[in-house]
């Protein structure tokens, strides 16, 4: 090896401190100096752990300088076994060093850079600590439990212990640390050993792999530990019961796919605290109480996500509707209150729809219309938007929420002869389900046409709802608010057709439709409108015979054209029957009204007001026909 290393100091070194920066710039490119006698020897690392290197003893690592100098260190150890540590501590060793274990003197000889060497001489002393306090090596095979979360609460319940102990030292009981012992050291001094009360006496590992858990600690203090992990490793199926459930409301297949459905989420969820645990463990070993604190985050999360012992599973009887729970007894009271709560009767709403058509013509606007009905009907007052969109919001939806009974207001539109009432549907249906109305029929029309090789023509029929379909879905909150989607449609047949080949020709459908999302309080009515739609009347008036003279005849006759304007008003009124004896309440309600709508809308109430109206209407455009 060649190189050149300049060296710039403000003061002179020694040569003990020239062969250590030396060997800081030669352990980079995998050298060391190797000082024998007056000779410094440039070599490998590989080869330095076998030449004359300095030997020292001591198992302190604050008394190892943390240099590039090549060095043996031996460690001996006073309660843990050598050869078990070299053994975990050899994947931390690199390849150009030596790691070996003197059985007979149970000591540790490592040959590294001195960096290197105290770095393990830390780690060795923070596991020779614990051994302190360990008189006995037990493993205990499980059956049922699981080693990781046996483990875990093994090491948890004797942390709290210890720490709990070094608080009560002057209490009473195990003072804050343990008696000081002695030991000799590599020189032969006898040295003090370090308190040792900031450890657990009792230490478990788990074995995944065989499903095992080994605990080091006091003799007595094993054998508390092994009745718990005896009682950990019960068999939980002998344990468990059946808690037959007959549900009131709900139904038992979806409710048992449901449950399993969230109790698998919670294990699960308690499955990934517990491997953030165990990853927490592993990473913070003498780390402080930060990886605790953590550990112990996880741990309350997984009860609270979970907060049941042992598995949960569900199977539903559909003949009785019930559900069938196999778990333990102690999760009875648990898995009960979770079904009563989900076994609540189902809100149903009794939706009062009204489809109907008003005709608005120049005899009479919309303002006029309404501003007639506005008036106190049996007592309660009526109110009603009276601008429906004609002439500034025409070409969307508008919604009014109405006041009173809509009944009255439709009546008296009903005798002006400008209402076509096309359906009057009520319709039951639960929260969140969808309800459909269709009054109407199915009309075949061609959907396609082909000509085969032949000549022959074959039509593709279809048939398509025609008539009023409203479909409905209520969404209902605690507050008694009723969100509903409504889909409003109404088609009809025309006269007109469409040639779809040179033979056929299809029919064409007029369709008015609708999608909207609307909010509104129970027992409330809420009319939406802006469909609209014109039409062209002509009426031809004449004198029999006189006015089928040609040329002559448009003296003896007079054509009639009005310009109507329709508009398609859907009203909608939910009723909310949270109980059966609300939906009976409803029920016998809907029976009175019945009987009482002759009285509620009494003909004598609008009469005068009608007649001056039909007095004051029927305004016509007329002109004389020219042919």
């Amino acid at each position: 090896m060649q190189g050149r290393v300049t060296v710039m100091s403000r003061q002179p070194l020694n040569v003990a401190e020239a062969i250590a920066l030396l060997n800081t710039v030669l352990t980079e490119q995998g050298y060391a100096a190797v000082r024998t006698g007056r000779v410094l020897k440039i070599v490998t690392l590989e080869d330095a752990k076998r030449m004359n290197v300095p030997v020292r003893a001591g198992s302190d690592p604050s008394r190892i300088e943390p240099n590039d100098e090549v060095i043996t260190q031996i460690m001996p150890l006073k309660f843990a076994d050598a050869v078990q540590v070299r053994q975990d501590l050899a994947a931390l060793i690199p390849a150009h060093a030596d790691l070996s274990a003197n059985a007979s003197s149970n000591a540790l000889i490592l040959t590294d850079t001195g960096a290197n060497v105290r770095r393990i001489a830390e780690i060795v002393s923070a596991l020779d600590k614990h051994m302190a306090t360990v008189a006995e090596v037990r493993v205990f095979q499980l059956t049922y439990a699981d080693a990781s979360d046996a483990a875990d609460l093994i090491n948890e319940v004797f942390e709290q212990r210890a720490a709990q102990t070094q608080q009560g030292g002057g209490r009473g009981g195990r003072g804050g640390f343990f008696p000081g012992r002695f030991f000799r050291g590599p020189g032969g001094e006898q040295q003090q050993e370090e308190p040792v009360s900031r450890a657990p006496e009792v230490l478990a590992s788990a074995d995944e792999r065989t499903n095992t858990v080994v605990v080091s600690g006091p003799t007595d203090t094993l054998d508390v530990v092994a009745e718990v992990i005896q009682q950990l490793d019960a068999n939980p199926v002998a344990e468990e019961s059946v808690l037959v459930y007959p549900l009131k409301n709900a139904n038992a297949e979806r409710l048992a796919a449901l449950l399993n459905d969230l109790f698998k989420e919670a294990d699960e969820t308690t499955g990934a605290v517990r491997t953030a645990r165990q990853q927490g463990q592993q990473q913070g070993r003498g780390a402080g109480g930060f990886f605790q604190r953590l550990r112990d985050q996880a741990a309350a999360t997984a009860e609270g996500a979970a907060g049941l012992a042992g598995n949960v599973f569900v199977v539903a009887d559909a003949d009785t509707n019930s559900l069938l729970i196999l778990t333990a007894p102690a999760n009875f009271d648990t898995v009960r209150g979770i079904v009563e709560e989900l076994d609540r009767p189902i809100p149903q709403v009794l939706i009062k729809v009204l489809i109907a058509e008003v005709t608005w013509n120049d005899d009479l606007d919309v303002g006029v219309e309404f501003s007639i009905l506005d008036t106190d009907l049996d007592g309660d007052e009526f109110s009603l938007s009276t601008d429906f969109g004609l002439g500034t919001e025409t070409g969307g939806l508008i919604y009014r929420h109405v006041i009173g009974d809509v009944t009255a207001v439709l009546r008296a539109l009903e005798e002006l002869g400008k209402l076509d009432v096309l359906s009057r549907p009520h319709i039951l249906t639960s929260d969140n389900q969808t309800a459909t109305i269709t009054v109407g029929q199915e009309v075949p029309f061609i959907r396609n046409t082909r000509t085969t090789e032949t000549g022959q023509t074959i039509n593709t029929i279809e048939y398509e709802d025609i008539g009023i379909i409203l479909e409905v879905t209520p969404h209902i909150n605690p507050e008694g608010l009723v969100i509903m989607d409504v889909s409003p449609e109404i088609s009809t047949t025309t006269a007109e057709t469409v040639p779809i080949s040179e033979t056929v020709d299809a029919a064409v459908f007029a369709k008015r439709s609708a999608q909207t999302h609307i909010a509104i309080h129970d027992n409330q009515t809420i009319v939406i409108g802006g469909l609209m739609e014109d039409a062209l009347t002509e009426r031809v008036t004449k004198v029999p015979i006189l006015g089928d003279i040609p040329l002559l005849g448009a003296l003896f006759r007079r054509t009639e054209r009005d310009k109507d304007k329709t508009e398609l008003l859907i009203f909608l009124t939910p009723h909310v029957a949270r109980e059966a004896d609300e939906l009976q309440a409803i029920s016998q309600e809907e029976m009175t009204g019945v009987r009482q709508m002759k009285e509620a809308v009494a003909p004598g109430v609008f009469d005068e007001h009608m007649r001056g109206m039909r007095l004051g209407g029927g305004h016509t455009n007329e002109e004389p026909e020219a042919e």
